[in-house]
């Protein structure tokens, strides 16, 4: 309901006349009843104003009480005249009949007027309930701002009684500067017709009797009578919704302040971390390619780069979660070959379910191969959902479905395990969250909602298909558009870098305010020929670099005195004849860090801990150098080590619990001391070490887990 419609009732088809027109008719009429009116003949009698009376019940318009009466005093008038013309010496008498019908229609019809007077007030009544029933306020001014009108739920507002309102300007219930805009307002909406507030609402503020002010909603509406303007406004109290959005806002900040620092929090933590195992697993790689390294040692050393790797592993899980949380996640897209993917990993599981006693199944129907998308995310999730696959089933078997059609393929990962509960399924991809049979198998409890994420990522919904005892099935669909250009198949054998060819030099500086970082990232360099300097922060290695221009240099981003940025600036703005490439480096994880450093200037990121061929292939992308090569292990994905006659080995129960224990929980340098124990042992269980370093070496704790619990016990270790 409008505003217009509310203050204005139905506009009636008749101009209303003041009650004093039809008294005057009807008084006319009855002055002539009392002067005695007489017709000696053709005696009419009452019968024209029973007439009168029927047309005037019948008559809807508002005119008929007037008309009536002042046709009823013709009447009586006519008659007069023709008994004057007919009896000139006589005294008129009046007539019974037609006297008591003139008393009756006069007295009729006024009250036939007061009856319509009385309907018209109706409507007015029943609107000015509405008004002060209403539990918003209503306030109706003039066109000076004059208030005409103050509803109840305005004195309860406002705190004024509507005596103290009403004739006052309505500015008094204003805080400035709204007090000392209005009038100006109103002047200037009748002068120019410009409406700020009139048929549009808008939220101000009122102010209270005690000199409280408090938010408002006010919608203002117009309505006309004639030439005559009227203003309605209602007024709606949001004290209570600014405090909830007051409210909102503060729980926002606190969120985001929370969010922010967790982020800070989780990137000092991978920083901390990263930096000493920058340098463990940094002189593992250095202490491993010395040919000079004694082989007793080695597998010693494969158990701290195993253990370090792994500790890497969770972090960066806690990391990817925590990107996509912050947005900061972003898809790496290329082009690949699809078929190729999924026999990488049919390699990689038909190994393992068959160490485990399961059956293995691809089933891959796709119509274009060659396709574009983040290939490491695929893989990521197509691992961890068959990696738990394989975890919690014991018996059956496990299948992969990939089905492409046009540009959208469907994945689906089935297995016959145990099943998910109903109230299960969506708690399994809530972070760190795991079903029953979950917290016995071990875990970190991200896998499941690091690739349901992904999933949305790359613009898909992972879905399960799951019942206690019948077997689970994640589904889920995504868009991969044809290949942009040609793909290279993927070499089964690859190489390691291994020194400069012999025609190539390479001059390479080296920045980091950790001694310890500044000698493993050295000696790595040295490793492959490179002439190496060292630097401690920014400033010692602007001084380096304007008395010997390197090829390349490798700086940390945070370091005291001049951090690695403010450097770089002062690298490029003084030039030189030759151009230094500048590669960032970092122990946060973060890939918008590295796109910052990017946009900063820098030509590459190098993040920590170090990789030998990440810093080899980088060097190699930026600069006119060549390297020597030799062949390395082909991938486990590609080698294939028959599984060990089990039956025919026995494990001392103590060494076998030891080793269960580790596999469920990763211990991975637990399972490795236990499997040096093995080996001393010597005999068939030597064939069993073996098979358990290669699972140990993919950091198969589940497959290690399967393989120990099919090993019997000896049996002088039996209770």
């Amino acid at each position: 309901m409008n505003a217009d419609s509310l203050i204005q009732p139905p506009q009636p088809r008749y101009v209303e006349r003041p009650t004093s027109i039809l008294l005057l008719g009807s008084s006319f009429g009855l002055s002539i009843f009392l002067v005695g009116i007489a017709l000696p003949q053709l005696e009419l009698g009452g019968v024209p104003y029973v007439v009168l009376i029927l047309l005037s019940l019948w008559l809807p318009w508002r005119y008929a009480p007037l008309s009536l009466a002042i046709i009823a005093s013709l009447f009586a008038a006519g008659s007069y005249a023709f008994a004057a013309r007919e009896v000139a010496t006589d005294i008129p008498i009046g007539n019974l009949g037609r006297d008591l019908s003139v008393l009756w229609v006069t007295a009729y019809l006024v009250f036939r007027y007061l009856a319509s007077q009385q309907s018209l007030e109706d409507p007015k009544g029943r609107l000015r309930a509405l008004v002060n029933t209403a539990v918003d306020g209503v306030i109706i001014i003039d066109p000076r701002g004059i208030v005409e009108d103050f509803n109840p739920a305005c004195e309860k507002l406002f705190g004024y009684p509507a005596q103290e309102v009403i004739g006052r300007n309505v500015s008094m219930l204003m805080p400035s500067p709204y007090k000392q805009e209005h009038d100006g307002y109103l002047a200037r909406y009748r002068t120019t017709g410009e409406r700020r507030i009139i048929g549009i609402g808008r939220e101000v503020e009122g102010r209270r009797r005690d000199g409280s002010t408090f938010p408002l909603e006010l919608s203002v509406g117009e309505t006309r009578q004639g030439d005559q303007r009227t203003f309605v406004g209602i007024i709606r109290d949001i004290t209570a919704r600014k405090a909830a959005e007051r409210a909102l806002q503060e729980a926002k900040k606190q969120a985001e302040s929370a969010s922010q620092a967790k982020s800070q929090f989780l990137a000092n933590m991978s920083h901390e971390i990263r930096t000493p195992m920058n340098a463990v697993l940094g002189y593992t790689q250095i202490m491993d390619n010395d040919t000079g390294f004694p082989e007793r040692h080695r597998q010693a050393l494969k158990a701290i780069d195993r253990a370090g790797n792994h500790l890497l592993g969770v972090i960066n899980q806690i990391l990817d979660l925590s990107k996509i949380e912050a947005g900061a996640m972003e898809l790496d897209k290329g082009d690949f070959d699809l078929n190729e993917l999924v026999e990488s990993i049919s390699a990689i599981f038909d190994f393992r379910c068959e160490h485990k006693g399961l059956t293995w199944k691809v089933e891959h129907r796709i119509e274009q191969a060659m396709v574009r998308g983040d290939q490491g995310k695929l893989r990521q999730v197509l691992i961890n959902l068959l990696g738990n696959a394989v975890k919690f089933t014991s018996q059956g078997g496990v299948r992969l479905l990939v089905r492409g059609t046009g540009d959208t393929y469907h994945f689906e990962v089935a297995d016959t395990g145990p099943g998910i509960a109903r109230a299960e399924r969506e708690r399994i991809f809530e972070p760190f969250q795991q079903a029953d049979e979950g917290i016995s198998k071990g875990g970190t409890g991200l896998g499941l909602t690091l690739s349901r994420r992904q999933v949305e990522l790359m613009g898909g919904n992972l879905q399960v298909i799951s019942s206690e005892g019948g077997g689970s099935r994640f589904a889920f669909d995504i868009r991969l558009p044809r290949a942009e250009g040609p793909v290279a198949p993927a070499s089964l054998t690859t190489e390691r870098f291994t020194r400069l060819a012999p025609d190539c030099r390479l001059e390479a500086l080296v920045v980091d305010d950790v001694a310890d970082n500044r000698k493993l990232l050295s000696s790595m360099l040295q490793t492959i020929g490179a002439v190496v300097s060292a630097a401690k922060d920014g400033l010692d290695a602007l001084k380096m670099t304007r008395s010997r221009r390197p090829d390349i240099v490798f700086m940390d981003v945070h370091m005291p005195v001049l951090n690695g940025i403010e450097a770089l600036q002062h690298i490029r703005e003084e030039g030189g004849e030759k151009r230094i490439v500048c590669v960032a480096m970092s122990a946060t994880g973060w890939t918008h860090e590295a796109d910052r450093y990017f946009e900063a200037g820098f030509d590459d990121f190098v993040a920590k801990p170090y990789r030998f061929e990440t810093v080899c292939e980088c060097i190699e992308r930026h600069l006119d150098v060549r390297f020597e090569r030799e062949a390395a292990e082909p991938g486990l994905a590609h080698t294939r080590r028959a599984a060990p006659d089990l039956s025919a080995i026995r494990l001392p129960g103590p060494l076998r619990q030891r080793l269960l224990r580790a596999a469920r929980v990763n211990a991975f340098t637990e399972i490795e001391a236990a499997l040096e124990e093995l080996r001393g042992m010597g005999g068939p269980e030597l064939e069993l070490v073996e098979h358990l370093q290669g699972l140990l070496g993919r950091y198969d704790s589940q497959a290690i887990a399967d393989t120990i619990e099919a090993v019997s016990t000896n049996p002088a270790d039996r209770p």
